[in-house]
C-alpha cells in the first residue's frame, strides 16, 4: 500500500484542500492519507476559527484516513518550526511515502535548489543576509535578497522575477521549508508538489476554490449564530456539503484573535516589569517595544498594528503576543528543538476501514501513538509529556473562550468514522 502524508491546518476544510487530496491519491496511486493538522492554533500566530476535533472529523469525512494533531509549539511556530515539527512526525511514524503539498511554483527541483542554499548558507548568501540584517531589515526580507544574489551567481535558469514571486508566495515558502526538514530528516519520503488553483493565499474573495482566509472573513463578517444558519447558502459550492455542514452544526463561537484581548492584556501587565523576552521569537526590541505600548491596548489585532513596523509584520507580532499568552518559550523550544523535534503522534480522528494503518505505525513506527489520553503518563518521555501537557493546556484555554462545550479533552472519545 503507498501512503501519503499532508501536512495542513483545514481552517476551515475548502474545495482545495478536497482537490489537493484527490489529486495526490490519483497521481501517485495512493491508498492512504495520513494527515498532520495544526490543532487550535495555526500558524500565522492565531486560534483555528473552529475547533481541532470538527475540523479533524471533516477531514476524515472528505479523504483522509488518520488526522494526528500538531502540538502547539510547531503549529503556532515560524515556518521553519512548523515545517520541522510536522516533518518529525510524519518521518516518526513509518509509513509515509509520499510528502505532497500544494504550491504556487510546484517545480520541487527549483525549490530543493533554494532549501539547500539556506541550509547550508554559501559565502554569497551568507555574507549578503548579514549585511541585510545589520542594515535593519526583517529576516524575511534579508533571507530573499541573500537568496536572489546567490542564485544569481549560481543557477543557471535564474529569472530573477520568477525567483521573486517564489520568495513571496506562502505556500511556496513552507514547502521550501518542508523540503529543508525532509531532506535533513528522511530520504525515504518523497516529496510530490501539486500546483496551487483558486484564489490567493490571501484573497477575501470566495469562488469555486477560496483560500481559507476569505472563508474565514465570510464566517466572522456576521453574528455567529446567524452566519451559521445561512452557512448552506453562504458557503454553497466554495466548501464540500460536509465542511458546510459541520459549519451550521458546530456548537462553539467562531473564534478570532480578538477573543484573546483581555487575556492578553491581562498577561502583558502582569509581567511588564521582567520583560518578555523569555517567550519565543521575542527579541529584546521587541520586547521594549511591547512594554513601551502596553498601556494603549485596545485590542488584540489593534496592539499588533501598533507594533507592527516597515520590518516587523502583523503575523510576526501577533505569533510572538500568542507566545506570550500561552507561554511557549525559547527554552522549552531549545529542548524540543535539540531532540530533533521532539515528536509523538496523537490521534484526532480515524477512519474505521482504515484502522490497520495504527497497527502498521506500531510495527515501523518510531514515536508512540496515543489514541486515549489516559495513557500519555506510561506512553511518552518526559519532554513528550511536557510538549504535550503544553498543548494540551492552550487547547483547555480555547475550549473555554470558544464555548464549544469541550469541558476536558480527557473525556472525549475517539472519533472514529
Amino acid at each position: 500500500m503507498k501512503t501519503i502524508g499532508i501536512i495542513a491546518e483545514f481552517n476551515p476544510f475548502h474545495n482545495g484542500h478536497k482537490y489537493l487530496i484527490d489529486k495526490c491519491k490519483k497521481d501517485l496511486h495512493a491508498d492512504r492519507v495520513v494527515v498532520v493538522m495544526s490543532g487550535d492554533y495555526v500558524q500565522r500566530g492565531a486560534p483555528a476559527i473552529i475547533d481541532k476535533f470538527t475540523r479533524a472529523k471533516c477531514a476524515v469525512n472528505l479523504g483522509a484516513d488518520l488526522v494526528i494533531e500538531l502540538p502547539v509549539y510547531y503549529s503556532l511556530g515560524s515556518a521553519e518550526y512548523f515545517a520541522k515539527g510536522a516533518i518529525s512526525i510524519l518521518s516518526g511514524l513509518g509509513c509515509i511515502d509520499y510528502l505532497c503539498f500544494g504550491s504556487e511554483f510546484p517545480d520541487v527541483n527549483k525549490l530543493y535548489e533554494i532549501s539547500d542554499i539556506i541550509s547550508n548558507e554559501p559565502p554569497v548568501y551568507k555574507d549578503v543576509l548579514s549585511t541585510c540584517l545589520k542594515d535593519g531589515l526583517s529576516f524575511p526580507a534579508a533571507r530573499a535578497k541573500a537568496l536572489n544574489e546567490q542564485l544569481k551567481s549560481t543557477s543557471k535558469g535564474y529569472d530573477q522575477a520568477e525567483y521573486e514571486d517564489m520568495l513571496s508566495s506562502p505556500n511556496t515558502i513552507l514547502g521550501i521549508e518542508y523540503l529543508r526538514a525532509l531532506n535533513k530528516k528522511n530520504r525515504f519520503i518523497t516529496p510530490y508538489a501539486v500546483q496551487r488553483v483558486g484564489r490567493p493565499f490571501h484573497s477575501e474573495e470566495l469562488g469555486s476554490i477560496p483560500s481559507a482566509a476569505g472563508i474565514r472573513a465570510r464566517l466572522l463578517s456576521g453574528l455567529n449564530d446567524r452566519v451559521k444558519l445561512n452557512a448552506p447558502f453562504i458557503l454553497d459550492g466554495v466548501m464540500p456539503r460536509t465542511a458546510i455542514e459541520s459549519i451550521s452544526c458546530y456548537e462553539g463561537r467562531f473564534m478570532q484573535s480578538n477573543d484573546y484581548s483581555a487575556l492578553l492584556e491581562y498577561k502583558l501587565i502582569l509581567e511588564k516589569t521582567e520583560g518578555y523576552t523569555r517567550y519565543l521569537d521575542v527579541t529584546r526590541d521587541i520586547s521594549n517595544r511591547i512594554v513601551s505600548n502596553v498601556d494603549h491596548i485596545d485590542g488584540y489585532s489593534s496592539f499588533c498594528n501598533l507594533l507592527k513596523t516597515k520590518n516587523l509584520v502583523h503575523t510576526r507580532i501577533s505569533r510572538c503576543l500568542m507566545h506570550i499568552l500561552l507561554n511557549i518559550t525559547e527554552e522549552n523550544m531549545k529542548e524540543y528543538k535539540e531532540d530533533d523535534f521532539t515528536a509523538y503522534a496523537r490521534v484526532l480522528a480515524l477512519k474505521s476501514a482504515s484502522s490497520d494503518l495504527l497497527k502498521v505505525i506500531a510495527e515501523n513506527g518510531s514515536i508512540p501513538v496515543l489514541n486515549r489520553l489516559k495513557d500519555a503518563d506510561k506512553m511518552l518521555s518526559p519532554l513528550q509529556k511536557r510538549l504535550f501537557d503544553e498543548t494540551l493546556t492552550a487547547s483547555q484555554i480555547y475550549n473555554a473562550l470558544s464555548c464549544n462545550g469541550i469541558s476536558s479533552e480527557y473525556s472525549l472519545k475517539q472519533i472514529v468514522l
